[in-house]
């Protein structure tokens, strides 16, 4: 054992793996294995950086390096850093070779694989690719294979060293594992340069390359930030020197593209076809994939594919039946580039002679949703309509009382019938807020309480939640503790505390209570639940004076009334954060009588809830400011509030400049609107940085419109600027959702869509917005009956839109304005 041990510590700490692989291939199974043990406690000695440019330059061994400007102020840095370099590389030699010495000790092949993938707390066998020759030499090719094998099974990103994985398999005679996991890696390693030459004397490479187009894991490694920018100039050189055929990767890019995918997956084999440029004649052995591309969700697939036809039939040209088929799918997509790039070309051929077959594609694109279109197309259409088959005619005929506006107005007069009537649009009916669920007990809680815990931002939850655990903690605390203790998560927190409080456990970390966040209203929502942990620690509440009656979150005053009676008569007082809360979310309209009966309590929290039911309703001037974005981009736009008349736990004192999101954004906003749910414009002020934040990037969600537009109070400035940011998100489920709260809305009696239609054009006249993400929402809320309203916002953003430059969107909102006027009228 000793005589194995010298010679080995002394070529681990030199970090000489030949000559390990030497002392080692020359002991025996059982002497390695009894190694093992010695290895697993033995730390090789750290190199570390030297004090003092002299020793520095010592140890790196060369004073006269190129590294370093001897005699310049940047000198110690160079050195300094030049040396960190070298120690690490020794260190992780050293670290490899002890590595190397305990896998060849192990017993069994598996062994191998378990240790080089040991997760936290233990650290894997940090084996190195260098280490599978010495490894051959020690063990055999047949050892190699195999833990070359077991590594393979569980080769993924981040997971196994795949450059070991792939060195023991070379080594042991081992070809490419026939897993897309193992091929993704394969992709995925540096392999240095020149690529080209590396993977054509690659007997890997023929194998792996119909993965890269087949695999969507393996497309997705070949689209590597880092893989990519390597691999696509390879494959291009290896086919420009005849080592490739170009059919391969023009017919892979091909069947990617058709086999579909996020933008981000096929972007990489779209550029590669434009490097490759196939010609005419090589895109027309695949005329049958480029019409099936036309269909495809990305336009820049379906512009190459119609590129493509458009070549293919100038050498080969295409049946009319296969016009027929690119005609009607060309004519339905939205695009609107596409669909002009179409009829420009149908222009340019025999549209007479071919009449019969594109007929009925025809007919499809007079029926375009964007009449400016569908108006090419009926350009197109109206020389020849008396040409056209009799089925098409009568077809058309039977759509025209479907079909409204010019487009309908001028096929019906082609046609010699009436144009359709404008139908009635559905009576807007105001959404009026409900009744709360039923509060939760114990059982409920616990099924509850995962879901809060993992992501608190659903209003209704957290305060039945809340509530939940007041009315837990006052019941049977052994029960409670024993039926918390299945949710009770073992993290630290605010939330954990709580819980815990609530079952009766001590809150030991007064960190964990001291309210967190830097947006006024998450902290707010933060000190409240904090406020309860602390009192469930001691004393549980009788009940939560700020539990909501409504979805919307209003209190009933008699409820709240009944509370701090009954606290007076008991002796218990209500939290702060808790009064303050059920203050903020009393309705405007209260009964006299509660204020009659508030004036006779005389506790501090009685007579704050006295005063506040005997005041008149007001709500805070709001007003909008340009907030510079530290010079890159335009400006935000955001409403700020008039602090003096709110309490001081949602004010916000910050200029406008400083409240623009550079970090983070807040997470908790959907819980923002239930804090002043009769005061809209203050939920809406405050969410006014969250959401031009998200505007073009992020996830604002779509629940937190939902709360805003069930709160009460006047529609402001604050909420047309809301409005205006969500309708042009660059999401389209949040763009729907604007939609749907403009028609609930405009249900409420006052709502004017004018203000909201002046900060469309401020933000898109300033460049902070897209016209064109504007329109479809509007079409939405006007198809539900917001005729009136979305007229009053395109009639206050157009005079602004139209004074400007020309923008995508321009022509489909006059459109839009034209037939909501129509459609108010009617």
């Amino acid at each position: 054992m000793d005589e194995l041990w010298g010679p080995a510590r002394e070529r681990i700490d030199g970090g000489d793996l030949d000559g390990l692989a030497d002392v080692l291939a020359a002991a025996t199974p059982v002497g390695r294995a009894a190694l093992v043990a010695v290895l697993e406690a033995y730390e090789p000695p750290t190199d570390t950086v030297p004090e003092g440019i002299e020793a520095m330059r010592a140890y790196l061994g060369n004073p006269d390096s190129h590294l370093w400007d001897p005699g310049s102020g940047r000198e110690r840095w160079q050195l300094t850093h030049a040396a960190q370099q070298q120690a690490h590389r020794i260190n992780q030699t050293r670290r490899a070779a002890k590595a190397m010495a305990i896998a060849a000790g192990l017993a069994r092949a598996g062994d191998v694989v378990k240790a080089a993938n040991r997760r936290w707390p233990a650290e894997p066998l940090p084996l190195s690719a260098e280490a599978a020759g010495p490894l051959l030499r020690i063990r055999g090719a047949a050892w190699c294979a195999t833990v070359g094998r077991g590594l393979a099974k569980r080769a993924r990103s981040g997971s196994a060293p795949w450059a070991l994985t792939e060195a023991l398999l070379r080594a042991g005679g081992e070809d490419l594992p026939d897993e897309p996991a193992a091929v993704a890696e394969y992709v995925r390693l540096w392999r240095g340069q020149p690529l080209a030459d590396i993977l054509a004397e690659d007997p890997w490479f023929p194998r792996a390359l119909p993965y890269i187009f087949d695999d969507d894991r393996v497309a997705e490694a070949f689209g590597d930030v880092y893989a990519g920018p390597a691999w696509r100039p390879a494959l291009l050189e290896l086919t420009a020197t005849e080592r490739l055929p170009r059919e391969t990767l023009i017919a892979g890019c091909l069947r990617r593209l058709a086999t579909g995918g996020r933008p981000g997956l096929l972007a990489p084999f779209l550029s590669l076809l434009g490097d490759l440029a196939p010609t005419a004649d090589e895109l027309a052995a695949h005329r049958g994939q480029l019409v099936g591309l036309l269909a495809a969700p990305g336009s820049t697939v379906a512009g190459f594919a119609h590129t493509g036809l458009i070549a293919v039939h100038g050498v080969r040209p295409l049946e009319p039946l296969e016009l027929a088929d690119v005609t009607a799918a060309m004519l339905i997509r939205p695009e609107k580039k596409l669909v002009r790039a179409h009829v420009a070309w149908l222009r340019r051929l025999p549209l007479d002679d071919l009449l019969p077959d594109l007929a009925e594609a025809l007919a499809d694109g007079v029926q375009h949703p964007a009449p400016d279109l569908a108006g090419l197309v009926l350009d197109l259409v109206e020389p020849r309509l008396s040409r056209l088959p009799a089925g098409t005619r009568e077809r058309m005929l039977a759509e025209v009382p479907a079909m409204e506006g010019e487009i309908g107005e001028r096929l019906a007069a082609l046609l010699g019938v009436a144009p359709a009537a404008p139908e009635a649009g559905p009576a807007l009916v105001a959404d009026l807020p409900g009744a709360m669920p039923p509060p939760l007990d114990l059982d409920d809680l616990v099924m509850e309480l995962p879901a809060w815990l993992a992501d608190h931002v659903d209003p209704l939850r957290h305060e039945l939640v809340l509530d939940g655990l007041v009315r837990a903690a006052r019941g049977d605390r052994e029960a409670t503790a024993r039926a918390l203790a299945s949710v009770q998560p073992a993290w630290q927190g605010l939330l954990p505390s709580v819980v815990g409080a609530a079952a009766g456990q001590p809150v030991v970390d007064p960190r964990q209570l001291s309210a967190r966040g830097w947006q006024p209203l998450t902290l707010f929502v933060n000190s409240r639940t904090a406020e309860l942990a602390r009192r469930l620690d001691c004393d549980p509440p009788a009940a939560l004076l700020a539990f909501p009656a409504t979805t919307a979150g209003h209190v009933d005053p008699g409820r709240v009334l009944s509370l701090l009676a009954a606290a007076e008569r008991d002796g218990w007082a209500p939290g702060h954060a808790d009064l303050t809360q059920a203050l903020l979310r009393l309705p405007r309209e209260i009964d006299p009588a509660v204020g009659k009966s508030a004036a006779r309590l005389r506790s501090a929290a009685g007579r704050t809830f006295a005063e506040w039911v005997g005041r008149e309703p007001s709500d805070p001037a709001v007003w909008i400011e340009d907030a510079p974005l530290r010079g890159v981009g335009p400006a935000v736009r955001l409403a700020c509030l008039e602090v003096g008349t709110l309490p001081e736990e949602i004010a916000d004192t910050r200029a406008a400049r400083e409240r623009v999101i550079y970090g983070r954004p807040a997470h908790d906003i959907v819980l923002w609107p239930m804090i002043t749910p009769s005061h809209r414009e203050i939920a809406a002020a405050h969410l006014t940085p969250q959401v031009a934040d998200r505007t073009d990037s992020g996830n604002l969600g779509t629940a937190v419109l939902a709360g805003l537009t069930a709160a009460g109070g006047p529609h402001g400035p604050a909420t047309a600027l809301v409005l205006a940011y969500t309708l042009a998100n660059h999401r389209t489920d949040v763009r729907l959702a604007a939609a749907d709260a403009l028609l609930a809305l405009a249900a409420r009696p006052g709502f004017d869509g004018t203000a909201t239609g002046e900060q469309i054009a401020a933000l898109v006249t300033s460049g902070r917005t897209v016209l064109r993400r504007v329109v479809a929402p509007l079409t939405e809320a006007m198809r539900g009956g917001a005729h009136r309203a979305v007229a009053e916002v395109t009639a206050a953003a157009l005079p602004a839109l139209q004074a400007g430059p020309k923008r995508q969107g321009l022509p489909d909102l006059v459109r839009l304005d034209e037939a909501a006027r129509k459609r108010r009228t009617t």
